[in-house]
């Protein structure tokens, strides 16, 4: 893999695409590997992606699916992204596998992340094709919040399968790749 390009880097700044024209990536989804080549690219800028709505004081809500992060057919994502509103939120995906998973809790991003993740590393997921995440706001105060939104960034990379023998040279490690998971991990599953 060369050094410059791998997930949840950001170098001097802020959020880099984690693979340019004419790479290859590995991309894990359901538990298996698709070995592609980037097309094309392009960025993102900031936007709502997400209003997961009314949630009440000291209530969590149910998983609402982060529909706006779904791609086309050959394309992934990479985003990073945070709630701007006073609510813990935890990501699935898809919505049966957590992500960020401890032993015992799945951890939570709240609207704090920019002050102590200014790059938002640590909320960086990619999205393979329509197999969007799903979010979960959990609002421990004394008051109802009225609305629970999230926003992201990131990258939209259209991509082109690999013929056999670059496969087998990326598994053998003498071609470059790449490797991507988009894809959770349930609890409980190791």
């Amino acid at each position: 893999m060369p050094p410059e390009l791998y997930p949840h880097k950001s170098g001097l700044g802020l959020m880099e695409p984690v693979a340019l024209i004419g790479h290859n990536v590995s991309i894990l989804f359901n538990n298996r590997w698709r070995f592609h080549r980037v097309t094309y690219l392009e960025s993102i800028p900031p936007f709502q992606c997400l209003n997961i709505g009314v949630v009440g004081a000291q209530t969590v809500s149910n998983q609402i699916s982060g529909v706006n992060l779904e791609l086309l057919t050959n394309n992934f994502g990479q985003f990073r992204w945070y709630p701007i509103d006073n609510a813990q939120v935890r990501v699935w995906s898809p919505n049966s596998d957590g992500r960020y998973v401890l032993n015992n809790i799945l951890s939570q991003v709240d609207m704090n992340i920019r002050d102590r993740d200014p790059c938002l590393h640590l909320t960086e997921l990619f999205v393979w094709e329509d197999n969007r995440p799903w979010f979960q706001a959990i609002n421990l105060m004394d008051y109802a919040l009225l609305q629970c939104r999230i926003i992201a960034q990131g990258f939209r990379f259209e991509v082109e399968d690999l013929d056999t023998s670059t496969i087998r040279a990326i598994q053998a490690g003498r071609e470059a790749c790449t490797r991507i998971v988009a894809q959770g991990k349930g609890i409980g599953s190791r």
